[in-house]
């Protein structure tokens, strides 16, 4: 597997940044990633020693649709929790990764 693919984005949720004073950081990962794979992908692309890596399995969610036929409602996700060894750190921010939004405030014209 590409070591690119493996890792998919961050999980920035509140649970999530306040462990990461723990050296605890959660990524959504693809789903064939092993926990090699993992470790390896991050000793790679951010340089930085990894303790332990843990993986969670979300399972999709159904519901009933037209004619009763069973819809999804939520995909299935792979989460990896990857503890860091003591003093290493990831830089890993929500303004980092997503675009902002410029506002559009509108100025009234002194007259």
């Amino acid at each position: 597997m590409n070591l690119s693919q493996t890792l998919i984005r961050p999980v920035l949720t509140e649970k999530s940044t306040h462990q990461e004073t723990a050296g605890k950081y959660t990524f959504m990962v693809h789903d064939d990633a092993t926990k090699v794979d993992i470790k390896n992908a991050l000793r790679t692309l951010y340089g930085v020693q990894v303790e332990k890596v843990n993986i969670l399995h979300g399972l999709p969610k159904y519901r009933m649709g037209k004619s009763r036929k069973p819809m999804e409602k939520r995909a299935s996700v792979k989460r990896a929790i990857i503890t860091l060894k003591a003093g290493e750190k990831l830089e890993i921010s929500k303004h980092s990764t997503t675009s902002t939004k410029k506002s559009t405030k509108k100025v009234a014209a002194a007259a």
